[in-house]
């Protein structure tokens, strides 16, 4: 059985949720930063970005998941944070 998310293509659930988790992670962090919570949406980028290159181990699947597809998390988590910035 396949993991695809898409038959046509190799996109793994995994990456799929790592994206997403990335993406939600870097709106919370953008918005914050956007409504004068600088140094809390700061400390959750660290973690995040922790958590995905491997620094940090938290026992959770979602920590798994980011740390097995670090790339797609931290490319939605800077896009999508990125994005929100520029909105806000």
């Amino acid at each position: 059985m396949s993991e695809s998310v898409f038959s046509a293509n190799r996109f793994t659930f995994r990456e799929w949720h790592a994206g997403v988790l990335g993406a939600c992670v870097g709106a919370v962090a953008g918005y914050l930063h956007a409504i004068e919570y600088t140094t809390l949406g700061a400390a959750l980028a660290v973690v995040f970005v922790a958590a995905a290159l491997g620094l940090r181990r938290y026992g959770s699947v979602a920590g798994r998941t980011v740390r097995r597809e670090p790339w797609y998390a931290l490319a939605a988590f800077v896009a999508v944070g990125a994005a929100v910035l520029a909105v806000a």
